[in-house]
């Protein structure tokens, strides 16, 4: 449920980014010189479906703790764009099963890992 706390604790930033900049000091970070910021659609709802496939997916349930999920990413050459699909991954797999996610990716080459 909306609450007007739970709207004044993100609107804030869309109205004054400025308050960022405790954020970025923070991480260490230097906060963006000159620039412009934009508020974008929240909506993180797909319309046209989106085909991702991780290569092996472990449910690991050990009798001592608690149980995570692997996710196994095959690499065989360099690819740039795998940072992005990963991440989608580990949020999707830990969305859908509320379970931790450790992604293993296997590289044949330090080239590829690298």
């Amino acid at each position: 449920m909306v609450t007007s706390t739970h709207e004044t604790s993100h609107r804030i930033f869309q109205d004054h980014p400025e308050v960022l900049i405790p954020v970025f000091e923070a991480l260490g970070l230097p906060p963006p010189a000159k620039a412009t910021m934009e508020a974008l659609t929240p909506d993180a709802t797909e319309i046209k479906p989106l085909e991702r496939r991780v290569d092996t997916v472990l449910r690991v349930e050990p009798s001592d703790g608690d149980g995570f999920l692997i996710a196994v990413e095959a690499q065989t050459a360099r690819t740039s764009d795998k940072g992005s699909s990963w991440s989608y991954y580990v949020a999707y797999l830990h969305a859908k099963f509320d379970l931790p996610v450790l992604l293993v990716a296997v590289c044949r080459n330090r080239a590829t890992a690298s």
